[in-house]
């Protein structure tokens, strides 16, 4: 009486365990997500995505800046390419004296070969200088981007309709429907009030 008790409880056990198994696979979409996730990324919609690459390819405001950048960093160049010339002629008067025997004392040789080495040394620190300059241009710029853009964001978003904005730079999202793609409002609304 006993084995038929435990056999029957084993039976109800088994039965409840497909119905439960059965209820486990009914939750599943079509898509292989649970119903609770599927749910979830319906409400997914609530995330937006801007491309950072085409914002800074059709924005004036990006390519402004981007156009002062390129003419501090041109400007710096011919700098640096005027005092590197300067340094060259120098060294090949020296060589043309030394050749010659123009020095009159080995004194004198030395003293242009210092005076050379010290031009040398302020070309390597103005070289120095303008990638420091250059390098903090570019980050001023990059934050300033990120505050009237964050700034533009918080304004379009005031609604709320968005709970994240996502950057997209170029493979760093897999997949993004285009329906949350921004970037064209946000290109308009930085073009327009970088105009004001």
């Amino acid at each position: 009486m006993v084995i038929k008790a435990n056999a029957a409880m084993l039976l109800v056990a088994a039965g409840l365990s497909l119905v439960a198994c059965n209820k486990k696979d009914s939750q599943v979409k079509p898509n292989g997500l649970p119903k609770a996730a599927a749910t979830n990324a319906g409400a997914a919609s609530s995330v937006a995505v801007v491309d950072i690459d085409t914002l800074a390819a059709k924005s004036e405001y990006c390519k402004d800046g981007q156009k002062e950048l390129e003419n501090k960093q041109k400007k710096y160049r011919e700098q640096l390419n005027s005092k590197g010339q300067a340094l060259q002629n120098a060294i090949a008067s020296f060589q043309k004296k030394m050749q010659s025997g123009a020095f009159t004392s080995q004194q004198q040789a030395e003293s242009a070969q210092a005076q050379l080495q010290k031009q040398q040394q302020a070309l390597q620190a103005f070289q120095e200088k303008i990638e420091n300059e250059m390098a903090q241009a570019t980050q001023n710029y990059q934050k300033k981007l990120r505050e009237d853009l964050n700034t533009f964001l918080k304004s379009y978003n005031s609604d709320g309709r968005f709970k994240v904005i996502i950057s997209k730079s170029g493979d760093n999202v897999l997949y993004s429907d285009p329906s949350v793609d921004i970037t064209e409002d946000v290109i308009a609304g930085l073009n327009k009030s970088y105009k004001k």
